[in-house]
C-alpha cells in the first residue's frame, strides 16, 4: 500500500498491534482540504483586516488592502503548491494500532512549514508565521481511541479527519482506494461520539 516511499517511519510503541500502516503522497494544489487551511489562515485575517480598516472611512482603500493580501498570498500559495507537487507532495506515514492512530510528515512537509513560517515573518503576517509554526508543530501526532471527539469523512478524497479531546491536535488521514473503507469502518467502530 505504499506509494511514497520517502516518508519517515512512525514510532509505534512495541505493545500495540498494528492494524493499518501505510505511505502516502499529499498533493498540496488540487487538495480541497487545503484549500480551506488556506482561506482560514489567510483569507479571513485579511477580510478582518480589511473590515477594521474600512472603519478609518477608507473604504475603497480598505477593500483593496483585503483584496491584495488574498492576492499576494494566494500567488505564493500557488506557486509553493506546484514546487510542492512537482517534487511529489508531501510525504506522510499513517499507522492504525490496537490503541489508536499515528502520523509522522516527511521532510519536505517539515520544509514547507519552515517556510510558510519564514514567509509570514517576512511578509509581516503574524498569521502567516503563525500558521507555519503550528504546521511545524503537527508534524508527529497520536490520537489514541478513548480521546476522539470528533471524525469527518471526505469520500470524494478518501480522507478521513480525527480530532481527540481539547488540546490534542487533530489528524487528516489520506487513505488508499484498497484501505479507505476497511480504515473508515475500524474508526467508526471505535468512535463513541
Amino acid at each position: 500500500m505504499d506509494n511514497n516511499p520517502k516518508s519517515e517511519p512512525v514510532a509505534v510503541p512495541m505493545k500495540e498491534e498494528v492494524l493499518f500502516k501505510w505511505d502516502h503522497s499529499i498533493k498540496m494544489l488540487f487538495n480541497p482540504v487545503l484549500w480551506g487551511n488556506f482561506v482560514a489562515c489567510f483569507g479571513i485575517p485579511a477580510i478582518l483586516l480589511g473590515i477594521g480598516f474600512s472603519f478609518t472611512g477608507h473604504f475603497q482603500g480598505a477593500a483593496l488592502l483585503a483584496g491584495g493580501l488574498i492576492a499576494f498570498f494566494g500567488v505564493i500559495w500557488f506557486i509553493t503548491g506546484i514546487v510542492i507537487d512537482i517534487g511529489g507532495g508531501f510525504a506522510a506515514s499513517f499507522v492504525i494500532t490496537s490503541r489508536g492512530i499515528y502520523f509522522s510528515s516527511g521532510p519536505g512537509a517539515k520544509k514547507a512549514a519552515d517556510m510558510a513560517t519564514l514567509i509570514g515573518v517576512l511578509a509581516g503576517s503574524l498569521s502567516g508565521a503563525g500558521a507555519g509554526l503550528l504546521a511545524r508543530a503537527e508534524q508527529d501526532n497520536a490520537v489514541e481511541w478513548e480521546k476522539i471527539k470528533k471524525v469527518k469523512v471526505r469520500k470524494g478524497i478518501r480522507y478521513i479527519f480525527v480530532r481527540g479531546s481539547f488540546g490534542n491536535k487533530p489528524i487528516g488521514l489520506y487513505c488508499t482506494k484498497e484501505n479507505f473503507e476497511p480504515v473508515l469502518a475500524l474508526i467508526q467502530s471505535k468512535f463513541k461520539g
